[in-house]
């Protein structure tokens, strides 16, 4: 089959992963359902980049890999690179007796996408350490909580947690890290990385902290008012979902709700965790400062975004609040190195923004 053949063949046509990377009408699919920062051909590459690195992707079903994709897509989120928003990582069905995408959220994507809500003007997760300089948290009239990290080289003692409104207010959770264990104990990604012998390669035995700081904002979640996003993120986030249905028919929303997974991971990161259902968030008022327990937020619908109404602002506000989460230099070039074509086409303000913009996250790197 030719080049120019794979890149017009159906859909349906399609054989492998190989072939779906370079078709014409995947890359249609994709943009029909992508936020409208969103670039097809660059997802596509990201892709072709994440099978060199991880070779067992080329093994999933294409449609499924597809679905995948496009779900990342109308996320606003790129999935496989250094940023860590998500994943997509192969999985053996062993029902279906063929390997397909699960997607995994990071808790960096998770954090990206509660600040489009609109509503909160940063969201952090910390895990607290035996040998930190400082660990205050006191509930009640009194509530507070202050940390400051020391060398992290001692025992885990929490995970936690904190969202800052525009409004002046706040929420947090704090989870001991004897219940951020019974969560990982319970969800369905650890049971079947101990069911199939492969904890050490499992998220939470490569990166626990990262795990347990995502376990903590999906704790925190239900007491923010999110965005649209957010809420169909986490349906999907560790689920079986049915991809390769969405692929075909993008009216089809992938949903993995109440599904299990039977089979086994090959790649990680791979998580299922639900958020606790006990957990409490504190909030404090912004005129007189007095906390107060809060009953979860009812599910709202976000006003729409620069990112919806100004495409080149979307773009920019996306690129900035990528650099806010850069800890250090080398990762602010690996911002500028993803998202380099799309700047240089943006007006020079907003390039002066995503400039200020990296200069601090520079700033902060070297005062850390």
């Amino acid at each position: 089959m030719t080049g120019r053949s794979i890149k017009t063949i159906p859909l349906k046509q399609v054989a492998n992963v190989q072939q779906l990377l370079q078709n014409d009408q995947a890359r249609e699919q994709l943009a029909s359902v992508a936020a409208s920062h969103m670039q097809p051909a660059r997802m596509m590459r990201l892709m072709a980049n994440a099978v060199r690195t991880t070779p067992k992707i080329a093994e999933c079903d294409p449609m499924s890999l597809l679905g995948g994709l496009m779900t990342c897509a109308g996320l606003g989120l790129e999935p496989n690179t250094i940023l860590g928003h998500a994943y997509l990582i192969p999985f053996k069905n062993r029902k279906k007796g063929i390997t397909e995408v699960q997607l995994i959220l990071g808790y960096k994507g998770l954090i990206d996408l509660a600040r489009r809500s609109g509503h909160i003007t940063s969201i952090s997760s910390h895990v607290h350490y035996s040998d930190d300089e400082l660990w205050e948290y006191e509930e009640g009239t009194e509530a507070r909580l202050r940390h400051i990290p020391g060398p992290q080289e001692g025992e885990k003692r929490h995970a936690y947690a904190i969202a800052k409104f525009v409004d002046g207010g706040h929420a947090y959770v704090v989870m001991p890290w004897p219940k951020v264990m019974s969560i990982r104990n319970g969800s369905q990604g650890w049971q079947t990385a101990v069911k199939y012998g492969s904890t050490a390669r499992s998220p939470w035995g490569t990166h626990e902290d990262e795990m347990a700081k995502k376990t903590a904002i999906r704790a925190l979640s239900k007491y923010l008012p999110l965005s649209i996003e957010f809420r169909d993120a986490l349906s999907v986030d560790g689920t079986q979902a049915d991809f390769a249905a969405f692929a075909m028919d993008p009216s089809q929303v992938p949903d993995g709700a109440g599904e299990t997974i039977d089979g086994s991971a090959d790649e990680v990161p791979a998580d299922g965790e639900k958020a606790p259902e006990t957990e409490k968030a504190t909030v404090k008022d912004k005129q007189d400062g007095t906390p107060k327990e809060t009953a979860p937020e009812p599910e709202q619908t976000s006003a729409p975004t620069k990112d919806q109404t100004d495409p080149a602002q979307g773009l920019a506000d996306r690129i900035v609040s990528d650099l806010a989460l850069c800890a250090d230099a080398d990762e602010v070039d690996a911002t500028f190195g993803l998202w380099g074509d799309q700047i240089a086409q943006l007006p020079e303000t907003l390039k002066a923004t995503i400039n200020t913009a990296a200069e601090e996250a520079r700033a902060r790197g070297e005062a850390a």
